[in-house]
């Protein structure tokens, strides 16, 4: 089986994987040969694409991580606030997910998008089970984190649609709506004596960051329970990789590498690693692009082959990326993707009701190489100023205009990052946010780069997905991500 994107499927394609409603109902069944208004209705339905079968993939087998009917059992259980059902369906999971064995999350999951909030939930539970196994959770930790993740959403259910699925741009009143929804859940199942103090910490504080910048509290590493720093990265990840109707979804190769970002600024870098484990950056049955101009589809990616996959060119030719004879060859992206910054595909909805303008940004390094790096992926959506001296940065801020963000590195022999930062402060009078660049995820260094006034941290080496959202986080005035 192989994955088709829903503008590419055709009239005759065999459905590999069955199609179903934000309820769970089958809308189309495997085995199904596609017909055009099939397609019409998937398209409607706001499906991204789906599974088929055909001779080039019928070698390629994909299973899910839990049933069907488990799956089903799941959306109607968060659609219908049934505590006492996610209870049991938490159970199950943890069953079949213990009883898979080989874990790899190489299905990609099919929603429509007015089923989102159910199957995102499921998804997170699924997710967070997988992680907890991957950190050694016990069977009855693993139930209770599963838990968590199918209820960490149902505030949403009260929060209106035209809010929950607009298209366009959020003002800040919706966006303080949205915010609520973490709390709203909590308030559901607070009084509920059978549900675990973790669990609903975990609920309450899904969206809390590492470093202390997330909501409603901002509470840090150290007030931050397992459950909560393990459903934070799950419910991320699966946003990431969703297509809602406001954005793109990112690759799972975009979504791991914003993840890892923001290891130690956002998420428990252990609780990435755990993630990592067990998603694949090119899933199974998917059609990439090749640095040489050719397509290929995904047919082996487990363990040394996450990064270098047993590809089938569409000449039904084998390419095995691990062969130094292929080392020149790289996948540049999905064969159908649109080949974006992956920050763009959310810009409607982080930059809420700022007119569009181009920002411009001082970046503060003494090492050329750090400042090549940034401009490489930086200078076609802002303007640059790159300046290798704090004194230099420090003069040329009181005699021009000044930028909308300064990336500041910490550690630079004639000023420290901190002492560079204070007297920006003094010239500029604290209008001015600054993004620290710092060597590790030093929880002291980041202490004091947050007393000096810090909008946010970028570690080395960058990640461009985390640094490029990062950047937009903080020029639209957001304190954290949705």
């Amino acid at each position: 089986m192989r994955y088709v994107k829903i503008e590419n499927a055709q009239q005759g394609m065999k459905l590999a994987y069955n199609m179903y409603d934000s309820a769970g109902h089958t809308l189309i069944c495997s085995g199904s040969i596609l017909t055009d208004s099939y397609i019409k209705r998937l398209s409607e339905y706001g499906f991204d694409g789906v599974y088929i079968t055909d001779e080039l993939s019928d070698d390629i087998d994909i299973q899910p991580i839990i049933s069907p009917k488990l799956r089903t059992e799941g959306l109607v259980s968060v659609r219908e606030s049934n505590i006492d059902k996610c209870r049991n369906v938490a159970k199950e999971i943890v069953t079949q997910v213990l009883n898979k064995g080989a874990l790899s999350l190489d299905l990609t999951d099919l929603r429509s998008f007015d089923g989102y909030t159910y199957a995102h939930s499921v998804n997170v539970a699924v997710l967070s089970c997988i992680i907890g196994f991957g950190m050694n959770l016990k069977d009855d930790a693993l139930e209770q984190l599963v838990m968590a993740g199918l209820l960490h959403d149902l505030g949403k259910l009260v929060i209106p649609q035209e809010i929950l699925n607009k298209k366009g741009r959020l003002t800040p009143d919706e966006y303080e709506v949205m915010k609520t929804h973490s709390t709203l859940s909590y308030e559901i199942i607070k009084e509920r004596w059978d549900i675990s103090a973790q669990v609903k910490a975990a609920v309450l504080y899904h969206h809390e960051n590492v470093d202390g910048s997330g909501y409603p509290d901002g509470i840090e590493f150290e007030n931050m329970t397992i459950f909560t720093r393990i459903l934070h990265v799950a419910d991320v990840y699966d946003a990431l990789v969703s297509k809602r109707p406001y954005k793109a979804p990112y690759s799972p190769y975009e979504a791991c590498e914003y993840l890892m970002g923001a290891g130690g600024i956002m998420f428990d870098p252990k609780v990435v690693e755990a993630l990592l484990l067990y998603v694949p950056f090119y899933p199974k049955g998917t059609q990439v692009k090749l640095s040489d101009g050719r397509d290929a589809i995904i047919v082996e990616n487990s363990g040394k082959r996450n990064l270098r996959p047993l590809l089938r060119l569409m000449d039904r030719t084998m390419l095995d990326l691990q062969d130094p004879a292929n080392y020149n060859i790289t996948i540049l992206h999905g064969a159908n993707e649109e080949v974006t910054d992956p920050s763009i595909a959310e810009e409607e909805r982080k930059k809420m009701i700022v007119p569009y303008r181009k920002y411009r940004i001082m970046i503060i390094d003494d090492m050329l190489i750090n400042l090549h790096a940034l401009r490489g992926f930086l200078q076609n959506n802002y303007f640059l100023d790159l300046v290798t001296s704090p004194r230099q940065a420090l003069l040329q801020l009181k005699r021009q205009t000044e930028p909308d963000l300064i990336i500041l590195d910490m550690d630079m022999p004639e000023m420290s990052g901190i002492e560079t930062a204070e007297k920006i402060n003094g010239i500029l009078g604290g209008s001015v946010p600054i993004l620290f660049v710092v060597e590790n995820n030093d929880r002291g260094v980041m202490a004091k780069c947050r007393r000096a006034g810090a909008a946010g941290f970028i570690v080395r080496p960058y990640k461009p997905a985390y640094v490029k959202a990062e950047i937009k986080r903080i020029l639209m005035g957001r304190s954290v991500a949705e």
